[in-house]
C-alpha cells in the first residue's frame, strides 16, 4: 500500500492543512509472533504535525468550547520504524494472558449507566463489563498497569520487544499521513464509516452529555456499545478502531499541554516519581461513549495509572525501546509538587484501586465542585477514589487545590 503525501511548509499549513504531511511508504503487511499474539502492522518512519492548530479546534458539544491539551502544534520525528497492533487488544487475547500466567488485574472499574450516572465497584471487570460482549471486541476495565503486564508477557515469550506505544507513536499511526481532526477527513458525518462513536442510544451518563444528545448525532452506526475489532473500516495504514471503540492507554504520563513536549517520538514522563509511576496517564482515541468530536486523533485524556473503565482498553507497539523524555522541571513546579496537596495526594495514591466509590457523575472544575467530586467519589476527568473516610475536609481542599493545579483548571 502506498498513500502520496503533499509537502507543506510550515507557512502553508492553513492552506493545505486537510491534505497529507508525512510521506508515507507504507508497506503496511500483516504479521503475528506466534498463534496466539496480536496481528501487527508495520509503521514507516517519518515526521508529522502533532496535536491541533488553534484554527482547527473542534468544539465539544457538551461544553461549547474546544479542548486546549492538544496545543501547541509541534512537528514530530519518528525516526525509527516500529509496528503497531492493526486491532485493539481484545477480550479473547487478554484472556489467553491471564489462562497461562495466572495474573489477575486489581479489581474496581468504573461501569457507565443510565441515568447520568457512573459508578465504580467489583459487579464488573474486563470477564464482565455489564452488557454482553463478544471474544473479539477489545477488552475493557484494565488498568495502564494491567497493559504494560500484557506487554511484558508478550515479550517473554516471543523474545521480541512489546510495549506501549509512546503517545507520539499512537498519533503518528492514528492519522496515517492525514492532518485533519479525523483519519478520514473532516467530514463528521462519515464517522459511522470508519469509528464506533456515540450515537442514538448509548448511556447518557452526564446531564451536559444528555444536553448534547438533544442536538443530534451526524449519524448513527448502530452499535451503542463496543463492537468487534475491525467492524469499521481501518485508516490508511490498514489499522481499525485507532477512532472510538475504546480508549486506548499510551506510554506517556499526561501533562496539561504540549509545551515541553518531545518532538522524536519519545514517551514524555515527569521528573517526579510516586507511589503509582504516573500520577495521570494518558488515554487516546476516544470510544462508543464518546461523540465523534472526543474521538478525534489528537483528542487526550487524563486517567490516573490504576484506573479502569468498562470503555478503556489498549492496544501494543513492537520495536526497538521508544527513548523517555523527562520533562524538566522548574523552580515553581518543584515548590508545587511539595505542597501538602501534592504530599497527600501520593501519600494516598495506593488507593486508586485499592478503595471503591461511587462516582456520580459530578462536574465541574471549580474549588468547590472538585471537592464534592473528592468527596463523592470522582469526577469524569480526575477518575479518583472517594477519600471521605481517609482525609480531613481541609486535607480534601489541598488535594483539589492540587488537582486544579495540575489540570490547569484556573
Amino acid at each position: 500500500m502506498r498513500f502520496i503525501v503533499l509537502l507543506c511548509t510550515l507557512g502553508c499549513l492553513a492552506a493545505c492543512h486537510t491534505d497529507r504531511l508525512t510521506p508515507i511508504d507504507a508497506n503496511a503487511q500483516e504479521f503475528r509472533d506466534c498463534d496466539f499474539c496480536p496481528a501487527m502492522i508495520n509503521v514507516p518512519a517519518g515526521h508529522f504535525l502533532m496535536g491541533t492548530a488553534v484554527e482547527d479546534r473542534l468544539l465539544d458539544p457538551r461544553t461549547g468550547k474546544p479542548a486546549i491539551n492538544d496545543s501547541p502544534q509541534h512537528e514530530v520525528h519518528i525516526d525509527i520504524p516500529f509496528a503497531i497492533g492493526k486491532y485493539e487488544v481484545t477480550v479473547a487475547e487478554f484472556a489467553e494472558f491471564v489462562t497461562r500466567t495466572g495474573y489477575q488485574p486489581e479489581s474496581g472499574c468504573v461501569e457507565f449507566s443510565p441515568p447520568e450516572s457512573f459508578s465504580i465497584g467489583d459487579t464488573v471487570d474486563w470477564k464482565n463489563l455489564g452488557f454482553e460482549q463478544p471474544d473479539d471486541a477489545p477488552v475493557g476495565c484494565v488498568s495502564y498497569f494491567d497493559a504494560r503486564a500484557y506487554a511484558d508477557w508478550l515479550s517473554d515469550t516471543t523474545g521480541q520487544n512489546y510495549r506501549l506505544p509512546s503517545e507520539a507513536e499512537w498519533e503518528f499511526a492514528a492519522r496515517a499521513g492525514s492532518t485533519g481532526p479525523y483519519h478520514w477527513g473532516t467530514d463528521n458525518t462519515l464517522a459511522c464509516t470508519y469509528a464506533n462513536v456515540r450515537s442514538p442510544g448509548a448511556h447518557t451518563i452526564s446531564k451536559r452529555q444528555a444536553k448534547a444528545d438533544q442536538q443530534g448525532f451526524p449519524c448513527d452506526d448502530g452499535k451503542p456499545l463496543s463492537s468487534s475489532v475491525g467492524s469499521f473500516q481501518p485508516n490508511d495504514l490498514g489499522l481499525y478502531d485507532m477512532q472510538g471503540n475504546a480508549w486506548e492507554w499510551v506510554a506517556d504520563c499526561n501533562h496539561k499541554d504540549y509545551h515541553g513536549a518531545p518532538t522524536d517520538g519519545s514517551a514524555w514522563l515527569d521528573a517526579v516519581d510516586t507511589l503509582c509511576g504516573c500520577q495521570f496517564g494518558v488515554i487516546r482515541g476516544g470510544s462508543y461513549l464518546n461523540l465523534v468530536e472526543r474521538s478525534s486523533t489528537t483528542v487526550r485524556n487524563g486517567r490516573p495509572q490504576s484506573g479502569r473503565g468498562t470503555n478503556m482498553g489498549f492496544r501494543v507497539a513492537r520495536g526497538t525501546d521508544i527513548s523517555i523524555a523527562i520533562k524538566s522541571r522548574t523552580a515553581a513546579d518543584n515548590a508545587f509538587t511539595d505542597t501538602p496537596g501534592a504530599q497527600l495526594f501520593r501519600a494516598n495514591c495506593a488507593a486508586c484501586h485499592v478503595d471503591r466509590g461511587t462516582y456520580r457523575g459530578i462536574y465541574g472544575t471549580d474549588q468547590a465542585s472538585v471537592e464534592r467530586a473528592i468527596r463523592g467519589g470522582g469526577n469524569n476527568v480526575m477518575s479518583m477514589p472517594a477519600f471521605t473516610e481517609v482525609l480531613s475536609a481541609d486535607e480534601i481542599t489541598q488535594v483539589a487545590r492540587y488537582v486544579r493545579e495540575q489540570n490547569d483548571w484556573d
